[in-house]
């Protein structure tokens, strides 16, 4: 079981160094966002690999270098706030803990230096089972202390992120903090549980925490290079559209033709860009237009042959089409495209384009491609 489990331990080492230099080397990986994820990868891979030597080829090191390792790990979450902060845009907003942060990890290392001489007297070796115990707790509050203000952040301050929920619904940032309160509880649990085994703390409690934790935050780690690429990627897209249109409406309309309801309610849905909300729903329209939802519902599948929801996807699909086949958004990949057009994910932008056209987004977009060189 202990091999299984180091044998995970040391992929993980050798993914996260995969993961730092493909992020690092890609083209936002000087952003301070992308910077502070890699970080939250080096002190985990770090952490693990210190542990993995210890238990396969130093397993006879003395007490002192059993029990006081480098503390990699009060560095990790404290990398992850910051990486959020930035991520979010609030860092002039809110206090990221940095210099706290990086000063308690230089802190416990002073504190290893001073404790040297103790190094070969066994009659020390209490003192140093009883500080470590007592680190491993004021590292945890700590880390916890964090993951409340981040909870916070995410679901009670909204309003200080409204620019970047236009981008981006951070359901994978929440979904990350309900999963990851239930691996700090279990970390909580492991201290618990030793804390009457001062001088032989049972290792194998800490490897579920150690196994879930690892998993957890390369998981978040990716998703967080992920999302971050996605919404730069968006921000910039959206300026071009921005630029696009303003082009389009200095063109003089001639067509002065009289709309019927429907084509007002087109126009309005276009005009006011309504279909790029995800959230757009007919209840809103029927709102914003003063009009009864049964009603309109019944215009809009009487005129257009479509439900409200089929109508709203074919409006955003028809405007995708027109992006995937102009070449100024060739840069621009088919999820961002997607997403900018209305679609809540990457799933149902593919699902509804299939629907209208038959193909896919990627495969439309190489089938003009290829006509147009």
């Amino acid at each position: 079981m202990r091999h299984i489990f180091n044998f995970l331990m040391i992929s993980g080492v050798l993914l996260g160094i995969i993961f730092i230099i493909a992020t690092q080397f890609s083209k936002n990986g000087k952003d301070k966002s992308i910077i502070y994820l890699n970080l939250v990868v080096a002190f985990l891979m770090l952490n693990n690999l210190q542990a993995c030597l210890l238990e396969t080829l130093f397993t006879n090191a003395p007490f002192f270098i059993q029990r006081l390792q480098i503390p990699w790990y009060v560095l990790i979450f404290p990398s992850f706030y910051i990486f959020l902060i930035h991520y979010l845009k609030i860092e002039k907003k809110v206090s990221s803990y940095v210099y706290i942060s990086f000063g308690l990890f230089i802190l416990e290392v002073g504190i290893r230096i001073v404790l040297i001489p103790y190094f070969y007297n066994e009659n020390k070796s209490l003192f140093i089972a009883k500080y470590a115990q007592i680190e491993e707790i004021v590292n945890a509050s700590y880390s916890i202390y964090l993951f409340i203000n981040a909870i916070l952040i995410l679901f009670k301050y909204s309003e200080l992120y409204q620019q970047v929920l236009a981008f981006d619904n951070l359901k994978w940032l929440k979904n990350f903090m309900f999963i990851g309160s239930i691996v700090i509880l279990m970390w909580v649990c492991a201290i618990l549980l030793n804390l009457d085994k001062t001088m032989n703390p049972q290792i194998f409690i800490y490897y579920p925490l150690r196994l879930s934790s690892t998993s957890l935050l390369y998981w978040i780690s990716y998703q967080g290079f992920y999302n971050y690429s996605l919404m730069t990627e968006r921000i910039q897209l959206r300026k071009t559209i921005a630029v696009d249109e303003k082009n389009k409406s200095s063109i003089p309309n001639s067509n002065h033709v009289e709309e019927n309801k429907f084509q007002q309610i087109r126009t309005y849905i276009e005009k006011n860009k309504r279909f790029r909300d995800p959230t757009f729903s007919l209840e809103k329209l029927a709102s914003e237009m003063k009009i009864s939802t049964s009603k309109l519902s019944h215009l809009i599948n009487q005129e257009s042959g479509y439900n409200f929801s089929d109508y709203i996807n074919y409006l955003r699909v028809e405007k995708a089409k027109k992006y995937l086949i102009k070449s100024n958004y060739s840069t621009y990949t088919v999820v961002a495209i997607g997403l900018e057009c209305g679609f809540n994910s990457k799933s149902t932008f593919y699902t509804a384009f299939k629907k209208f056209t038959n193909v896919t987004p990627s495969e439309f977009k190489e089938k003009h491609t290829s006509l147009l060189s």
